[in-house]
């Protein structure tokens, strides 16, 4: 099956979600793959490819809900290097209070590392 080129996917984002937000990595990559598919129906895109072209694309918009889980290494959205925030406890130790990533949307605070839900839309 043959990978649709980034210039592709991101001109089809972009007419995709002019005027409409979609609530779901998994929503935003089935219209996509049927709009993908109008044109050559061997075409075939992950979700994960999907949301990283999203993000690089100027004019959409990224949310990212996060859940509670463990502290990641690398951005969860995108894999760019994670900026931490620290604070001290009443015992005089350090924590981390605050995730954010260099390269995209992803803010992670009080625990709640994890994306759960993505929201993509046009600014």
């Amino acid at each position: 099956m043959p990978i649709p080129r980034e210039d592709i996917v991101k001109f089809l984002l972009k007419d995709i979600l002019s005027g409409k937000r979609i609530g779901s990595q998994r929503e935003l990559s089935e219209t996509l793959l049927s709009s993908l598919r109008k044109n050559d129906p061997t075409y075939s895109i992950t979700g994960k490819r999907a949301r990283e072209i999203a993000l690089r694309t100027p004019g959409i918009s990224v949310s990212i809900r996060t859940r509670s889980g463990r502290v990641p290494k690398h951005c969860p959205a995108c894999g760019g290097r994670l900026k931490k925030t620290y604070t001290k406890n009443l015992r005089g130790r350090k924590i981390i209070l605050r995730l954010s990533c260099t390269r995209c949307s992803y803010s992670g605070k009080s625990g709640r590392w994890i994306p759960s839900r993505y929201l993509f839309s046009t600014q």
